[in-house]
């Protein structure tokens, strides 16, 4: 009976397969999970808007910057929406501000996520981004007035 373990040569072809597969998917895996993060702040993002725009059918204003409801306010939930995302999806507070229009017909809201860094380049901004690269995914996401102002592109 000839017993023969593995060679040296055999292990290293092993473990060099085995690199080069965690080399192809790590980064794979990495930008998948931000793109989810970014997916399900946007998603929160447009609910949090409906329940705004329901709130201005009813009370003619938008809410007040200090009244946000990401902030925790009872008042807002469940009658607007049932339960009001807390934060996005990097674990950090949504931004909200709001304003009237030129023409002085109704109240303008905004709402904003810093994306996965914390820096926010403010409310102009304007269009859409690819998310291509891990970076990014630092891009700011804004949600004003019903439609996404400053986002990444939506595949069609």
């Amino acid at each position: 009976m000839n017993k023969r373990g593995f060679t040296l040569i055999e292990l290293l072809i092993v473990v060099a397969i085995i690199g080069i597969v965690a080399a192809i998917a790590i980064p794979n895996l990495l930008t998948a999970l931000q793109k989810g993060k970014q997916k399900a702040t946007m998603g929160d993002m447009k609910s949090i808007g409906t329940s705004i725009e329901a709130y201005i059918a009813d009370v003619s204003i938008a809410p007040q910057s200090a009244a946000l409801p990401t902030t925790g306010t009872t008042w807002f939930c469940p009658f607007y929406i049932k339960v009001m995302p807390r934060a996005d999806g990097w674990g950090r507070v949504v931004l909200y501000a709001h304003g009237t229009a030129a023409g002085g017909d109704g109240d303008i809201y905004s709402i904003a996520s810093t994306g996965r860094d914390t820096n926010f380049s403010g409310w102009n901004q304007l269009g859409d981004y690819l998310c291509t690269q891990l970076s990014d995914f630092n891009n700011d996401i804004i949600f004003s007035n019903g439609i996404f102002t400053y986002s990444p592109r939506v595949k069609l």
